[in-house]
């Protein structure tokens, strides 16, 4: 009896392993293979625009640790993970020379700059087993006034990619300011107030001082 007993708790315990692997660790996996492979794509294109237009590598740290502070839960934020890497793939329809001038852009060449985030979620939406991140890919530059109840997701890739591409070209402490101002217009307040957060923490936990830094933010 005490054998039949055993056998019982090893199946059972066998069908609990089994079931963690299935739906814990193997969609983990999952994720992490195809973002790897997904890296690759936004590496080319910040070689073809040299970096002009964001990096996808810090992004993806700190777009997933703001993620958390605001609660999104785990299947939207690895869909918002995958969009990161997905969301400027359509700029390879965009001719070099209009993003890499070094003069102002005409009214046409913005226009056709502008469409990239709709040319990527087209382009998603051929990938197999993608099609649902191509809304998140559409909206990564949505504005909060225009569209208040875009996912919460797309409101972090929005105002995170400005912060990034701003601080990198100016300072940290201008990048802070622009989401400032935004903050309720362009950009969600919600996801501002987690970004600075996250920002305000990360350098508390340096313990250096940073020339041109978040020294502000606080």
């Amino acid at each position: 009896m005490q054998g039949a007993w055993w056998a019982v708790l090893i199946t059972l315990g066998s069908l609990v392993a089994l079931a963690y692997y299935a739906f814990i660790v193997l969609p983990a996996r999952l994720h992490r293979w195809r973002c790897e492979g997904l890296r690759a794509f936004a590496r080319l294109i910040e070689l073809r625009t040299h970096g002009r237009y964001g990096k996808s590598e810090p992004m993806a740290e700190i777009a997933s640790a703001v993620a958390q502070r605001l609660g999104i839960p785990l299947t939207e934020r690895r869909r918002m993970e995958l969009a990161l890497y997905l969301r400027d793939i359509g700029m390879v329809a965009i001719p070099y020379a209009i993003l890499n001038k070094t003069t102002p852009l005409t009214e046409a060449e913005r226009a056709l700059l502008q469409r990239h985030p709709e040319i990527s979620a087209s382009i998603t939406e051929q990938i197999p087993g993608l099609w649902h991140v191509a809304p998140i890919v559409r909206l990564h530059h949505v504005v909060y006034h225009e569209y208040p109840d875009a996912p919460l997701s797309a409101h972090l890739l929005s105002a995170l990619d400005d912060w990034l591409r701003i601080a990198e070209s100016a300072d940290a402490d201008t990048a802070t300011s622009v989401l400032k101002q935004g903050a309720g217009a362009r950009y969600h307040p919600l996801v501002v107030q987690a970004i600075l957060s996250e920002l305000r923490e990360r350098v508390l936990q340096s313990g250096q001082a940073l020339t041109r830094s978040a020294a502000l933010w606080l």
